[in-house]
């Protein structure tokens, strides 16, 4: 199995077309084509299903694509890390909440006193961030779970409150006027935030309070991004329990509905490292700002 393979297998998951992959790593189409005709036939696996129309993972591919995009990172991570130009580079990891509604703000504040740093960000679940930071693809990593490793030093920076939402439609603006138990509206079709997720976890302590598993749920999608999950909630797809952060702007607006989920199960929003690595003064420095920034 070779580099080349896992890229362009990447190239052309991400991209959904041996075309454009091609181009994007100028290649020719018959050069990527064999490239993952190689690979399959070494895994013994088929890993895209090609149409005239379309194309899409099986769920062997699913399942490779994420670990080949890991030791595609890796390798850019370890080339980068050998260069003088790293050293005013930054790798920071992000799942979905914190990447969008913490990292813009702590950025912000730290190029204050560093213009001269690139921070380059990486997404992916808690896990995906998690796994990352235990390679050393990532620096720093802003997650919302914990996972237990002697390596890593998890900082928390602020709570996160889950809600659960749903579109406004006058069936459910009724349950709200009506005060239907919460027991009853996740009788309702439900989208599912992404496995890996800090969201994810929390959902699964949520139902169990409410006498309820995620296995009794009326799941009709699921989805690890942040605009699709309410765009699909106010297009009437579903419900969901989701970070407060995600549909706050929507539920301010009108578009979206939100119950607030009185329970004791709760998370937070953590800076992590980890140890057996030398971190450089410009990583201590962002993860000394983003304490100062949510903590004070």
């Amino acid at each position: 199995m070779e580099f080349r393979q896992l890229e362009v297998f990447v190239a052309v998951a991400e991209k959904k077309s041996f075309s454009l992959a091609a181009d994007a790593l100028y290649l020719s189409q018959s050069t990527v084509s064999s490239h993952v005709k190689n690979l399959e036939k070494e895994l013994k696996r088929q890993l895209i299903v090609r149409t005239t129309k379309s194309l899409r993972l099986t769920p062997e591919g699913e399942t490779f694509l994420r670990y080949a995009k890991r030791i595609v990172e890796t390798r850019d991570a370890a080339l980068a890390a050998v260069t003088e130009h790293s050293q005013s580079v930054l790798r920071l990891g992000a799942s979905s909440i914190p990447s969008a509604f913490l990292l813009p703000e702590i950025i912000h504040r730290f190029r204050d006193g560093h213009p001269e740093a690139v921070c380059e960000v990486r997404q992916g679940d808690s896990r995906d961030i998690y796994e990352m930071l235990q390679d050393g693809t990532v620096d720093v990593g802003l997650l919302g779970q914990e996972f237990s490793s002697s390596k890593c030093t998890y900082i928390p920076l602020c709570e996160d409150r889950l809600v659960l939402a749903a579109p406004a439609t006058k069936s459910y603006r009724r349950m709200k006027e009506e005060r239907t138990e919460l027991r009853e509206i996740l009788q309702s079709p439900y989208i599912q935030r992404e496995r890996g997720s800090g969201t994810e976890a929390v959902s699964g302590q949520i139902l169990r309070e409410l006498g309820l598993s995620p296995a009794s749920l009326h799941i009709v999608a699921g989805t690890n991004d942040l605009q699709s999950l309410t765009r699909m909630i106010e297009a009437g797809i579903g419900i969901s329990i989701c970070s407060e952060f995600a549909v706050r702007e929507a539920a301010e607006q009108g578009r979206i509905l939100v119950w607030p989920l009185n329970t004791a199960a709760t998370r937070s929003f953590y800076v992590a490292h980890c140890g057996g690595r030398t971190r450089s003064p410009l990583t201590q420095e962002f993860i000394d700002c983003a304490v100062e920034l949510y903590r004070g």
